[in-house]
């Protein structure tokens, strides 16, 4: 199955280095977990052995219309994940690995799980019950704005087709190169376009 997903640069070098890379739970927002816990619990109990870690996420196709692969990397992506690096990865993935759902659906099952964290007085905990916390596992879409959503257990070098860097658009970085936080030249007072005099 034809995939891709953006990820940091120290998932390309972890697949370069070891052949593989599971996401580490510590990189998930605290208060989406439990969602993910139980998504990783349905990608078990079809089978798909995660190894203790997070899924993966992915979206369907090449990545070849470039519109369609900027607008989504900019949903996602906060300034923080841009200043730090993106690289668009494009996959070759067995089906046996993948599981597919509704993003419209994944989306307001996160928004349930977070409010029943809050009514809870937590933010973070084990997966919550399905009388608790509904959700429909299925790929059927929710409307016609619906799309795809992939997750897989890990990104095996062999399942890589091609990975580049990714930079953000021109107003992206601007919005970076503006930002003493994202920016450590604007911080110390240092800047690359200042004269060496």
């Amino acid at each position: 199955m034809r995939l891709w997903t953006l990820q940091a640069p120290e998932v390309i070098a972890a697949v370069r280095d070891k052949g593989i890379y599971r996401a580490e739970w510590q990189h998930a927002i605290v208060n989406w977990r439990p969602a993910y816990r139980a998504m990783v619990a349905e990608m078990e109990r079809r089978g798909i052995a995660c190894h203790g870690a997070a899924p993966v996420w992915c979206w369907p196709g090449r990545a070849l219309r470039r519109r369609a692969t900027r607008e989504t990397a900019d949903l996602l992506l906060g300034l923080d994940q841009w200043a730090h690096g993106v690289h668009l990865i494009k996959l070759d993935v067995p089906a046996a690995f993948t599981m597919s759902t509704s993003y419209a659906r994944w989306n307001d099952y996160l928004g349930v799980t977070m409010e029943l964290l809050r009514d809870a007085g937590r933010t973070d905990g084990p997966a919550f019950p399905p009388e608790e916390a509904p959700m429909d596992w299925s790929s059927t879409l929710e409307n016609e704005w619906d799309n795809l959503q992939i997750v897989i257990p890990e990104l095996r070098r062999e399942w890589i087709v091609r990975s580049r860097y990714y930079p953000p658009d021109a107003e992206t970085a601007a919005r970076i190169a503006a930002d003493p936080y994202l920016n450590p030249s604007l911080a110390d007072g240092s800047s690359p376009l200042s004269s060496a005099s």
